[in-house]
């Protein structure tokens, strides 16, 4: 079943392609996005359709940061009632772990998560199904603008980084982000001062805060929350890079041990290894479309022990060789791996 997400998330992109001199809703029914997603910010429709749509009037106005544009446009009221709750917040850390909690509200295939090493925090944000550049940006961007909400307009992390490779133009991205973003990284998000999370929000109304949060809740009880394969799916994506993803290790991070999460993904109608493989052909088509690393690099982002493991795997998955991918990805993945369970070469067990 394919993810939803608000169509909150296209907010300004009517007024974009008009400028660009594209067709919106001739743009829309070729997506299969319907035309009350542009009407309506609480529709729900299908997170894939949605990053298909903004990618394909990327590729048909020319403009490489369409994404980044579309950011420029909106406010955190886009947002909704979560908006309106993160800016009410005390601190980053606890607008951040509203987020965390929530995020499924705005879009079900949206993960935030903040790890914290020594001195600094890492913010990584996580969009298995939005494939390409442009949707990696507007929802890194729409972060940063949430993080400049809750800490003021003059707030700067220290970096910004995205898996894909640097556009032809950085103009938009400095803009935004008053910085030069770092490419092909490990990790599409952001690198904060950890002591950012803590200092107090002066401007901040607790109460308002607790009203809106009780009403998020409120908002939250009685609907589908992220699935048990949709979280692990998610961390599948964070420990995917070098090596370091098992069962054992997803099964503790969720707090069980690995029968049982067997057990509990089995009465979803998935298992781990269709999971893992899903996430991989997803991040696969995104690296080799949008990433100018080489075939070993995005073999180690795959957490595959070898090159020829990697295209073993990807020729099963895709029919065709990472070579070929590369130089034409019209066609999607068959995801023949996560039907025959195929894992073969795998660091992943």
């Amino acid at each position: 079943m394919s993810q939803l997400g608000r169509s909150a998330g296209l907010t300004g992109f009517v007024e974009l392609s008009r400028q660009a001199g594209l067709d919106p809703y001739a743009l829309a029914k070729a997506a299969g996005v319907p035309r009350e997603a542009f009407t309506d910010p609480d529709l729900r429709v299908s997170s894939p359709a949605m990053s298909q749509l903004i990618e394909s009037a990327a590729n048909a106005s020319g403009l490489e940061d369409f994404g980044l544009r579309m950011v420029e446009k909106r406010r955190l009221s886009s947002m909704g009632a979560m908006g309106l709750a993160i800016r009410e917040q005390p601190s980053l850390r606890k607008a951040l772990e509203l987020f965390h909690q929530y995020a499924w509200l705005q879009n079900e295939a949206l993960s935030v998560g903040l790890e914290e090493v020594e001195d600094v925090a890492l913010i990584r944000i996580g969009m298995p199904s939005w494939r390409g550049r442009q949707g990696a940006e507007l929802t890194a961007g729409i972060v940063f603008r949430i993080i400049q909400a809750v800490r003021g307009p003059n707030w700067r992390p220290l970096e910004i980084r995205f898996i894909h490779a640097a556009p032809a133009n950085l103009d938009s991205h400095r803009r935004l982000f008053g910085m030069t973003p770092l490419f092909e990284q490990e990790f599409v998000g952001m690198v904060l001062d950890r002591s950012d999370l803590d200092r107090p929000i002066l401007a901040s109304d607790p109460e308002m805060a607790k009203v809106i949060g009780s009403y998020i809740a409120h908002l939250a009880q009685g609907k589908d929350r992220l699935t048990l394969a949709g979280r692990v799916r998610q961390l599948i994506l964070s420990l995917l890079p070098g090596g370091g993803c098992t069962v054992e290790r997803v099964a503790e991070r969720l707090g069980v041990d690995r029968r049982t999460l067997h057990r509990r993904l089995a009465a979803e109608a998935t298992s781990f290894t269709e999971l893992l493989n899903g996430t991989r052909a997803d991040l696969a088509a995104s690296l080799l479309t949008t990433s100018e690393r080489p075939l070993q690099g995005v073999a180690d982002m795959l957490g595959f022990a070898s090159l020829s493991a990697f295209s073993h795997w990807f020729r099963r998955t895709f029919d065709c060789t990472a070579s070929a991918y590369r130089a034409n990805p019209g066609a999607p993945p068959s995801h023949a791996a996560a039907l025959t369970g195929d894992s073969s070469g795998s660091r992943i067990t």
